[in-house]
């Protein structure tokens, strides 16, 4: 009997050794994942940032007709060995092969490999940051990037190049992923690698991510010797072993131990996500308490609204405002400073703080807009601005319209919809100076005037001109009050993938 017994006792023990070990296996390997995933989301975060940088330096090119000096200086301050570019260019492709325009920084292997002609080729206007392969040349392997944005008609590309860092060894103490390889493409391939920390391929248990990057795609691939679940989670099997009679509790204890450990994860990701959505809302809320409330004005109709993106956390640059001026005339604007983060919502706050008290002052709207230009300079604050103004005789139904680099209204009079034709100067923080007189033009009857920034009509890869007619299609329909009109552009124009922030304002005369 004791022998049958103690056999059941092995018996039983030799399963519980051999569920808790593979238990812990799938875990560790399922954390593992985790960990890739975790790092491949932050690697892919990257993007947005890279894309960011070179989508202002097309912008300051394009505003200034492609200056070489201008762009230089631009981008001086982003040129380093260590930095996110050891080199940037600007390039037209059309027609014929592609030219360089303006060059900073270190000689590009673009050029010295002869392979600038067989890779702007493929580079188009797209929501896409394009990617070169690896370049071998030179002191250490380079990545190459390419930037066209979405609508762009210039022709103007932006070209852009950083070290890789190489194989480096893994450091002690090292956290997350203690070792991994990064590879470009799909293939793990000894060419495609860019980076690791061991030689490879990597020892150990293995787990890979394949990571959006541009028009490309990146290979992580992370490995850990050691057990990623923790000391007493690789211990739970030698302590049932041991254990023999005891196999029974201390199953039941494993049991309740995995347990927690997933109900902890589980709350550790509705944690996550309560953070994120908290911080996301605190972000809209900040951005919101810079907008102002829009006051009574007698004679016309006046509703706003601001639609922060869908994605990320940081505030944005994009405002509007109202300033009466007397009982006759009021003034409307809509502005976008660049990028986005508590930095653009700080020039943007002091740019509509300022604007206001230029206009309450008595300045003309171009002269307003002229003294605007003198608080923002692209080479020193690293951002500009695009500025619409526009002021409205409300008895006499006349406008005057100034703009800074923004699109212009739309006027709307009975069931049809105009632009207003006219120069749209270059945005504030380029140039110190004006560029000319504002608008001038007589309203119709019944008159409805919708100002609005760029990311109501932009989608990516989309001409410009297409989403401008989508919103004179939505706002010419019939409406009862500029309040409904506004909230259906926006509930029509505004998808939910929308990662750019948007603004609208119409003004509409009481009947």
């Amino acid at each position: 009997m004791s022998l049958l017994f103690a056999a059941a006792t092995l018996a039983v023990t030799g399963a519980l050794f051999w569920l808790t070990s593979s238990s812990n296996a799938r875990t560790d390997h399922r954390l593992l994942q985790q960990e890739v995933q975790q790092a491949a989301s932050a690697l892919s975060n990257q993007v947005p940032s890279v894309q960011a940088q070179m989508v202002d330096a097309v912008e300051v090119a394009r505003n200034t007709h492609a200056n070489p000096a201008i762009f230089a200086r631009f981008v001086h301050p982003k040129l380093s060995t260590s930095g996110p570019f050891a080199s940037m260019s600007l390039w037209r492709i059309g027609h014929g092969a592609p030219h360089e325009i303006a060059s900073a920084g270190l000689p590009q292997a673009l050029v010295t490999d002869h392979r600038a002609a067989a890779f702007l080729s493929r580079v188009h206007p797209s929501k896409e940051l394009f990617v070169t392969q690896l370049f071998q040349g030179g002191p250490a392997p380079r990545l190459g990037y390419a930037e066209m944005p979405p609508g762009d008609t210039s022709g103007l590309v932006v070209y852009a190049e950083r070290f890789l860092p190489g194989a480096r060894p893994v450091k002690k103490g090292e956290p997350s992923l203690g070792q991994f390889a990064l590879y470009l493409g799909h293939r793990t391939a000894r060419s495609d690698l860019l980076e690791t920390t061991a030689p490879t391929p990597l020892p150990g248990a293995k787990a890979s991510a394949a990571v959006p990057f541009g028009d490309r795609t990146l290979t992580l691939v992370g490995a850990r010797t050691s057990g990623l679940a923790g000391t007493l989670s690789t211990s739970v099997p030698w302590v049932v072993l041991g254990a023999g009679i005891l196999g029974s509790v201390a199953d039941a204890a494993l049991v309740e131990y995995v347990t927690r450990r997933r109900r902890l994860a589980e709350h550790l990701a509705r944690r996550n996500e309560e953070l994120y959505l908290s911080q996301r809302r605190l972000t809209v809320e900040l951005q919101e308490a810079l907008l102002p409330e829009l006051p009574e004005v007698d004679g016309v109709e006046i509703a706003a609204r601001y639609l922060a993106g869908v994605a990320g956390t940081e505030v944005g640059g994009d405002w509007y405002d109202v300033v009466p001026r007397g009982e006759k005339r009021c003034v409307i604007v809509v502005g976008d400073v660049s990028g986005r983060g508590l930095r653009a919502a700080a020039t943007m706050a002091s740019l509509r703080f300022a604007l206001r008290a230029y206009l309450a002052e008595g300045y003309e709207i171009g002269d307003a807009l002229g003294k605007l230009r003198t608080l923002l300079d692209v080479d020193r604050d690293r951002r500009f601005a695009t500025v619409l103004v526009v002021e409205i005789d409300i008895p006499g139904r006349r406008m005057w319209v100034a703009s800074a680099g923004h699109l212009l209204p739309l006027v709307i009079s009975r069931g049809q919809g105009d632009y207003v034709r006219g120069a749209v100067g270059t945005p504030v923080g380029v140039v110190p100076h004006g560029d000319g007189e504002p608008i001038e033009m007589e309203l119709p009857d019944a008159a409805t005037v919708v100002a609005f920034s760029d990311g109501l009509v932009e989608r990516p890869g989309e001409l410009l001109d297409v989403g401008l007619a989508r919103l004179r299609d939505v706002a010419v329909a019939p409406v009862s009050g500029v309040d409904e009109l506004v909230d259906r552009t926006v509930s029509e124009l505004v998808g939910d993938d929308s990662n750019d922030d948007a603004v609208i304002i119409g003004v509409r005369w009481r009947s």
